[in-house]
C-alpha cells in the first residue's frame, strides 16, 4: 500500500501504477566531489524500488569521475549511448548540471535539474525542468521577509562556495538583494575543505552586517554557522532550503536555534506523502532523509513518469510540461522555461527541527 501510495504521489494514476510497461533507465549523474551525494543517491534508489513494486521495470543508472574540467560530461554522453538511459537527473553542481544539458541538447534525453543556477534554464534546452526553487528566488524570498532594523537599505553579508559555484551565487544572490531593496556588503567565498573558520568570523564580525547568508552546502553552513554565534554575532542567519538537513543541525549543533530557510507549502495531502516518504526512506536506509533526498526521489518519479506516458518519438514534445503531479516535497508544477512553480514560506530552525513561522508567499 505504501508503495501504491508513494507512485501516485509521484505522479503515476492508479491504473498506469497497477500495469507493467517497458523498461526504462534513468540516469543519475553523481560526481565525486558533489557533498550530497549520498542523499542523492538514496533518493533516487529509493524512487526506483518504490515504482518497481506498483509499475514496471525501471533501472538506475549512476556514472561520475574524478578527472579534468568535462569528465562528467563524457559520463553523462556514456549514460545515454552506453548504458541506455533515457533521461537524466542532474546534480545541484552548476557544472555539472551544464554539461548534462550539453548531451540533453545533442540527444534529445529529458533532464531533470537539482542546481539552483538561475543560468540553468537560461541554457536553451527545451526539454529540462528544474525540481529546486532557484537562488534568486529563495534569496528574494528571504530578504524580503528577513527586515532587519539595521541602515536603510539593510546590509548583508553572504557566504558561499569557492570557484565558479560560488560565482553563480553570487551573482544570483545580489540580484535577489536588489530586488527586496537591500544590499549584500560582501560576499565570501568558503572552500569546502576549510576545518578552520576564525579569519573567516572575526572579517564577518567587522563587517557589522543586518544578517548573514549562509549559502553553502548544509554540513557547511552548519559549521559555518556554529562558528558565527560562538563568536557572538547576534544578527540574522539564514540559507537555502537544502539546509532543511539533519546533516546542517548536527553540524551546527545547539548553535542552530533560529537560522531561517525557505520551505515550501504543501497542503494536507502533501504533508502525508511527505510523511509516507520519510518513513520508508528510514526503514530502507536507517537514517533520516533531507530535502534533497526528497527532490531527488521526486526528480526520478517524475522521469519514469513522463518514459511511461510518452512515446520515444514524441519525448521533444511533452515540453513543457502542462500538467501537475504531486511529489513528495510538494506539488510539481513548472513554467515554460522549466523553472518550478512554488509557494514559500519560512521555516525556522528551533530546539533542534525547522518549524514553519509567518506568512505564506503566494
Amino acid at each position: 500500500m505504501l508503495a501504491l501510495l508513494l507512485a501516485i504521489g509521484a505522479g503515476l494514476s492508479p491504473a498506469a501504477a497497477a500495469m507493467a510497461s517497458t523498461n526504462v533507465v534513468i540516469g543519475l549523474l553523481l560526481p565525486p566531489e558533489e557533498t550530497e551525494a549520498a542523499s542523492l543517491r538514496a533518493g533516487a534508489l529509493l524512487a526506483i524500488e518504490q515504482v518497481n513494486k506498483v509499475a514496471s521495470n525501471a533501472s538506475l543508472v549512476i556514472r561520475g569521475r574524478v578527472g579534468q574540467w568535462g569528465a562528467d560530461g563524457e559520463e553523462a554522453a556514456r549514460m545515454v549511448l552506453d548504458d541506455g538511459a533515457q533521461a537524466l537527473v542532474a546534480p545541484p553542481n552548476g557544472a555539472a548540471t551544464h554539461l548534462a544539458l550539453q548531451v540533453a541538447g545533442r540527444t534529445a534525453v529529458p533532464v531533470v535539474s537539482l542546481c539552483a543556477d538561475s543560468s540553468v534554464s537560461r541554457t536553451g534546452v527545451p526539454w529540462m525542468v528544474r525540481i529546486v526553487p532557484t537562488t534568486l528566488e529563495e534569496g528574494r524570498f528571504l530578504l524580503s521577509r528577513l527586515n532587519a532594523n539595521n541602515p536603510d537599505p539593510p546590509q548583508w553579508v553572504a557566504l558561499v562556495p569557492d570557484g565558479r559555484p560560488g560565482r553563480e551565487v553570487a551573482h544570483d544572490l545580489n540580484q535577489a538583494a536588489a530586488a527586496a531593496h537591500q544590499k549584500l556588503k560582501r560576499v565570501y567565498e568558503v572552500s569546502s575543505t576549510r576545518t578552520n573558520f576564525g579569519a573567516l568570523v572575526a572579517q564577518v564580525l567587522n563587517d557589522q552586517p543586518a544578517g548573514v547568508l549562509v549559502w553553502l552546502d548544509p554540513t557547511l553552513a552548519g559549521n559555518c554557522t556554529k562558528g558565527l554565534r560562538q563568536a557572538g554575532l547576534a544578527g540574522k542567519l539564514a540559507g537555502p532550503s537544502r539546509c532543511n538537513s539533519p546533516a546542517f543541525l548536527a553540524a551546527s549543533g545547539g548553535e542552530s536555534e533560529g537560522f531561517t530557510v525557505p520551505g515550501m507549502v504543501v497542503d494536507g495531502a502533501g504533508e502525508g506523502r511527505l510523511r509516507a516518504f520519510l518513513d520508508a526512506f528510514r526503514k530502507r536506509f536507517g537514517i533520516d532523509a533531507d530535502l534533497t533526498a526528497a527532490e531527488s526521489y521526486d526528480a526520478t518519479c517524475l522521469l519514469v513518469h513522463i518514459l511511461k506516458e510518452t512515446p520515444p518519438q514524441s519525448l521533444a514534445r511533452a515540453f513543457p510540461l502542462r500538467s501537475s503531479s504531486a511529489g513528495v516535497s510538494g506539488e510539481l508544477r513548472f513554467d515554460t522555461e522549466g523553472n518550478r512553480k512554488v509557494s514559500l514560506r519560512l521555516l525556522t530552525a528551533r530546539r533542534g527541527c525547522f518549524e514553519a513561522v509567518g506568512r505564506e508567499q503566494e
